[in-house]
């Protein structure tokens, strides 16, 4: 009867904990703000015009792989800081990565605060309120 127990409380405990190790962790943070998935929902209703278009297109083209080389970057950074970590590396060296990480989130965190700013200028008043009130709406759900 143990053993039957016993089994069934492992198996039980592997498929409750077995999701937290079958996809690895987010390493960056959650965007502070991120807004263009919205823009692109909405392209029909906000009816831009062809320079408004026009415009968008060129930092879609440019933009998103910016932002990815940073982000890489700072993956490559923080597995630098993990390896540090699990070595019992020097105080100073783990200082000196922890400052590089977050000297790229801060770089991150800009790049979409810049982000922003581009739509704000690029859209009208009344098509950027769109905008941010259906971020809003998404982001309550």
């Amino acid at each position: 009867m143990k053993h039957k127990l016993l089994t069934a409380t492992i198996l039980g405990l592997s498929l409750v904990t077995a999701p937290l190790y079958a996809a690895p962790a987010r390493e960056l943070s959650e965007p502070i703000v991120e807004l263009m998935p919205v823009v692109k929902k909405l392209t029909p209703e906000l009816k831009l015009s062809a320079e408004q278009q026009a415009k968008l297109k060129t930092w879609m083209e440019t933009a998103p792989a910016k932002r990815q080389a940073v982000e890489a970057e700072a993956l490559e950074m923080r597995k630098q800081l993990r390896a540090a970590i699990l070595s019992g590396a020097d105080d100073a060296v783990r200082q000196d990565l922890l400052n590089q990480v977050g000297q790229k989130e801060t770089q991150l965190l800009t790049m979409r605060s810049k982000c922003t700013d581009f739509l704000r200028e690029l859209l009208t008043p009344e098509q950027f309120t769109q905008v941010r009130e259906a971020y809003a709406t998404s982001r309550a759900r």
